[in-house]
């Protein structure tokens, strides 16, 4: 058995998988479209489809999340990391996201934000509640949403999962480095 060694919580990337990236649009109030990028976020149920959404509350997304109650998740590839970085630029709340990334919006099926043409896969949601996540993570809430829409890129609805993924090529993020889907090693009827 390898010997372990002991690390100071600070370099948690040593020990983390990267995240998978996400494109939050948004739509104000004042009906201005924004998009974030977004690591912290993972499924907390499958049926129904919940996930969660880690965020900080100073953010343009998070602000729109609780005035409007609903946002989508899109799956950029990494033909996108380029515009995926332009999203993370800090700009003026009244300044559309879409335009200044280089992104194109579509009407989404049930929500009133945007979908993102050029994602492979995109998940509406409706927001259940949002909660602080403790008094050590100051200014981080968690956002915890139902997917009520569900769409994919015609050209990768696939019977074979694995080629599917490959083909979405998505992008994983850790400490400014961005990495994708390395090859298929096996299964769950593995033993």
């Amino acid at each position: 058995m390898a010997k372990k060694k002991e690390i100071d919580p600070k370099n948690y990337a040593l020990c983390f998988i990267p995240v998978p990236v996400y494109l939050i649009s948004t739509i104000s109030e004042d009906n201005i479209f924004n998009i974030a990028p977004y690591g912290m976020v993972m499924p907390v149920s499958y049926n129904p489809l919940i996930i969660s959404v880690g965020s900080a509350r100073n953010r343009d997304t998070y602000k729109n999340i609780v005035d409007t109650h609903e946002f989508v998740l899109n799956v950029p590839s990494t033909e996108l990391l380029r515009k995926v970085n332009r999203t993370a630029d800090p700009i003026p709340s009244e300044d559309d996201e879409f335009i200044h990334a280089g992104l194109t919006p579509i009407d989404s099926k049930t929500v009133k934000a945007p979908r993102i043409k050029e994602c492979s896969a995109h998940f509406e949601c409706k927001t259940i509640w949002i909660r602080e996540i403790s008094k050590e993570a100051k200014n981080r809430d968690i956002i915890i949403a139902k997917v009520v829409a569900l769409s994919l890129d015609k050209n990768l609805f696939l019977k074979n999962i694995c080629k599917q993924k490959g083909l979405m090529s998505p992008i994983y993020y850790e400490r400014d480095s961005y990495f994708t889907l390395g090859s298929y090693i096996g299964n769950r009827r593995m033993r």
